[in-house]
Order: C-alpha cells, then structure tokens, then sequence
C-alpha cells in the first residue's frame, strides 16, 4: 500500500468521497442530503490517498477552519479493507501535515450514530465539544476537538 499527497480534485478522493456519499445515504435515507453543501469539494483540501496496487481503497482530508485550526473530512476505507488499522494511521498522518504547517486544533463532525468513527476518534484523542455553526442544533451530529500539542 501507498498513501500519496493530493488535493479535492483528484479524481480518485471524489470516487471515493461519491462511495461515502452513497454508504451514508444508503444507511440514513435523504436526511443526509442537508449536508451536500457542506461536504462540497469547492474549497482547498489537502488530500491522503491510499493506493492498493495503483487503486484507491481509503482517504482522508482537510481544510482550513481558521488560522490555527483544520478541519478533518471525508475519511473513508472501502469495505474490503476495513478493521486494518488504515482509518487510524491516514488521520495520524494527516494531523502531522497540519502540525508541520503550524495548526494547532482539529476539528471533526460526524454522525450521532457513527459509533465506529467516533470511537476512532475518541482513541486519537478528539473530545467532544458542543456543536458548532450549521450543527449547532443538529441532533444528528456529533463535534469534536483536538489540540495537537497532545502530540509532542
């Protein structure tokens, strides 16, 4: 496996940003369609690909929240390559990136239910925190928070 550095417009990270899309509206229905603007690729994302024998089979991003902080999407392992650990080290990674450009806090937003990732979250050291902006009185959503100083 190869994980390589890219941005919002390869268009592997939107295959598989697509595949994320399809799997959470697969499992809640059309309430997951009031995020399609917030999950838009319209904004710089630094980008982690996984290639499995030049195939992607996981990513993870982020984008500029504010001047000291990022914002952690669209993490996702297609199926077959799950519980391997690759979710865990593509967020380590990424949140190096961040550190070596000088942010200092992380942000993700997931789903209320998403036991998996919010268990990931909480072993990388997320906390929870009361939600923020277009989440601020969604019940669906969970947000959490990271201050990378935990990781020097």
């Amino acid at each position: 496996m190869e994980v390589i550095i890219t941005d919002e417009r390869d268009e592997r990270f939107i295959e598989l940003s697509d595949k994320l899309n399809q799997e959470y509206y697969d499992i809640h229905g059309e309430m997951v369609l009031k995020y399609n603007d917030y999950n838009e690729l319209n904004v710089p994302h630094l980008v982690l690909l996984v290639l499995n024998w030049d195939k992607p089979i996981a990513c993870v991003a982020y984008r500029k929240f504010n001047d000291n902080s990022i914002e952690i999407k669209r993490l996702f392992v297609s199926k077959r390559h799950r519980k391997k650990g690759i979710a865990h080290k593509i967020v380590k990674q990424i949140e190096k990136i961040a550190i070596d450009y000088g942010f200092k806090y992380s942000y993700i937003v997931t789903g209320i239910n998403n036991t998996a990732a919010i268990n990931l979250y909480k072993k990388l050291d997320y906390t929870v925190i009361d939600n923020f902006g277009m989440f601020e009185d969604d019940e669906d959503c969970l947000c959490m928070k990271k201050e990378f100083k935990s990781l020097l």
